[in-house]
């Protein structure tokens, strides 16, 4: 059975294949990186739910540490007061760069482009698909305003799709915790031609921001990240609600729902589950799921016999976060007793 399989799929060098040798191993399969293809894009750490492949450099932590030390510098220099929230603004070093040095010296010539506002903060990366939604939900929950892509030409189609899954994913937690407008948005421009539509985009007025930055450092495990994230977003969000509805694609959280007509408990799902989501209990017969480890890889899913399993992306709040912690109870029977000594 075939899960989760992103960081294939978006490999635009065709770097990630399938290990074949570990078909039918107890540690559930794996894949082959080929380093004389892989560019370093990153944009297999940005579509894997489980944070499987990491960027070893630049590390999450140095990364998070530069968007705390941009965004606590302007909130240091009074620039919320003056120009208002901040935005970060997320570019390649290559051509993005020279997009935005560019725009720079369009307003000097042309008076109608007016340049990188203030409040937008350039954070210059090696590929834009290498920074995903643990880092942009960082970003907001150290106080950004806003968190801005900039694609150009040297984004893959893939890398394009890829990324707006990931947007559409952060803009529908954000939105459905009461942070209103659009939180994260995929810029395009190619070249100077674009440099106008680049401006106006550039120009959008800043949303409200967190009333209260987080402290918390970006870890190198990426869910662990995206834990302290939400967390501090739901402890500041507007409205808390106790659940928020997730795309389809691209959702590394979820839940899944149990047919219990047709699960007959065979636990097959328990056996394929990469991530300990799904547990039988040695005592009773059961099956049990913890939310907080699911990664909507489709596994379970694909294995049952039955065809008794849905995925359903969200993101559980309840309690505080606590109920997605706490293993509970999707299926169960009566056990059957001893015809003469009525044990169970």
């Amino acid at each position: 059975q075939i899960g989760c399989n992103a960081c294939i799929e978006v490999c635009s060098a065709r770097a990630i294949r399938s290990d074949a040798s570990m078909k039918g191993k107890t540690s559930g399969g794996g894949i082959i990186v080929e380093p004389h293809l892989c560019v370093g894009c990153g944009a297999c750490t940005t579509v894997g739910p489980s944070g499987a492949i990491s960027y070893a450099t630049p590390t999450p932590d140095h990364q998070g540490r530069r968007i705390r030390t941009l965004l606590q510098t302007y909130q240091r220099a009074g620039g919320p007061g003056k120009a208002g929230a901040a935005a970060l603004l997320v570019h390649s070093q290559g051509a993005g760069s020279r997009l935005i040095n560019d725009l720079g010296r369009g307003a000097s010539i042309d008076p109608t482009v007016r340049g990188v506002p203030a409040r937008v903060l350039p954070l210059d990366v090696w590929h834009t698909a290498s920074f995903g939604l643990d880092l942009w939900l960082s970003a907001l929950a150290y106080g950004a305003s806003q968190v801005w892509v900039l694609l150009t030409d040297e984004e893959a189609p893939e890398y394009r799709s890829a990324l707006a899954e990931q947007a559409a994913v952060a803009n529908a937690l954000m939105q459905g915790l009461g942070y209103a407008g659009e939180r994260v948005r995929l810029l395009s421009a190619r070249d100077a031609r674009d440099l106008v539509d680049l401006d106006d985009a550039l120009q959008a007025p800043a949303l409200p921001p967190v009333r209260q930055p987080a402290g918390y450092a970006v870890q190198a495990e990426k869910r662990a990240t995206l834990d302290l994230a939400i967390e501090h977003l739901h402890a500041q969000a507007p409205v808390p609600v106790d659940e928020v509805a997730l795309p389809a694609a691209g959702s590394p959280f979820g839940s899944i729902t149990v047919d219990a007509g047709r699960c007959t408990l065979c636990l097959a799902c328990v056996g394929a589950c990469p991530q300990g989501a799904l547990t039988d209990n040695p005592d009773r017969p059961q099956l049990r799921f913890i939310e907080k480890n699911c990664v909507q890889c489709g596994l379970c899913e694909g294995t049952c016999p039955e065809h008794a399993i849905t995925l359903e992306p969200r993101l559980l709040l309840a309690d505080g976060g606590k109920a997605r912690k706490l293993p509970r109870v999707l299926n169960e029977v009566e056990p059957f007793r001893c015809i003469r000594c009525d044990k169970p």
